[in-house]
């Protein structure tokens, strides 16, 4: 699950790509027989560009193109990924970066701290048989299984550079895929962007929901929501998602005179509040009721492992 731990990056200290390789043990879900360089073009580019699109070093929201094309954005991403990592931050992609990236992906195709298992749909005792008939599946959605699957993976990878960049927190999902009769039963947007496998419902350990937020605005993440009176994020791809023409867009949250991240329904985000929390009978008033479960505003290991097993709370929140 997203909690697996790993090496942490401390102040100054890097960790070379060789001991995270060794950490890792042996993945070979993807073998690149080539050095990479600007200029460069090809399916392996692109498979590339899946890898680094998190390290993409953005100004706001500016997309970086994944279209088997070694450009600007390609080599900039590199060379953060490789300056994070404790290479030489050329650009160039090359046994070292390779190295790298292999140790971080599983064998099966997913990568080092994200399992298919967990992106795959939900069981809910309140749907019907049809809809659970797709739980632990990527099938029933709005495109093939196989595309979904690549969406996801994808996502994985976008994770993977967010959850680096907070140092190695833990991060877990609620909800990924979901067919269109399990999103129907649930309250999911009708256009939701969890039927293509390119959403996410998470949360990360010992942050707040909006240091969670901010890391995803640097993390090529086009779509994040947040709620008034949910526990929980929304990251999406979809930009990168063909099959939702009208969704390509970005989606971020509004602010406030006050900074704060607004819900589309206008109000500050879950935990956004400069008020006190509401009491939830613990007595320290450090959480809030959601749905059926208390939500602490800075989230510990221990919780997350729950949340991550919990049921969707939705209601047409637009996700």
């Amino acid at each position: 699950m997203g909690g697996v731990l790993f090496v942490k990056r401390i102040g100054a200290v890097v960790i070379a790509g060789a001991m995270l390789v060794a950490l890792a043990g042996p993945a070979h879900a993807y073998t690149f027989t080539r050095t990479l360089s600007p200029g460069d073009k090809g399916p392996d580019v692109k498979v590339l560009q899946v890898r680094v699109a998190g390290w993409f070093p953005q100004s706001g929201q500016e997309q970086m193109p994944i279209d088997g094309s070694y450009g600007d954005g390609t080599t900039a991403a590199v060379q953060a990924f490789q300056s994070f990592y404790g290479l030489e931050p050329d650009g160039i992609a090359g046994p070292s970066t390779f190295a790298v990236i292999d140790g971080l992906e599983d064998d099966n195709g997913s990568t080092l701290h994200f399992d298919w298992r967990e992106f795959k749909q939900n069981r809910n005792s309140n749907c019907s048989a049809k809809a659970n008939g797709y739980a632990g599946t990527f099938k029933g959605g709005m495109v093939a299984p196989r595309r979904t699957k690549k969406n996801v993976k994808r996502l994985m990878w976008r994770l993977e550079a967010m959850r680096a960049k907070a140092g190695g927190k833990m991060v877990a999902i609620n909800s990924g895929y979901r067919s269109v009769a399990y999103n129907d039963c649930i309250g999911g947007a009708r256009a939701s962007q969890h039927m293509y496998g390119t959403a996410a419902d998470n949360r990360m350990a010992e942050v707040t929901n909006r240091v969670h937020r901010d890391l995803a605005r640097v993390s090529q993440f086009h779509g994040i929501g947040c709620y008034s009176s949910l526990s929980h994020n929304h990251f999406d791809l979809r930009l990168e998602n063909a099959h939702l023409e009208g969704a390509r867009f970005w989606w971020w949250p509004d602010q406030d005179e006050k900074g704060r991240d607004l819900a589309d329904d206008g109000k500050p985000c879950w935990g956004e509040s400069t008020a006190k929390p509401a009491d939830d009978g613990s007595g320290d008033g450090s959480t809030r009721t959601t749905g059926t479960s208390r939500a602490p505003l800075v989230p510990s290991v221990s919780f997350l492992s729950v949340f991550e097993s919990s049921p969707e709370w939705y209601q047409g929140l637009g996700d």
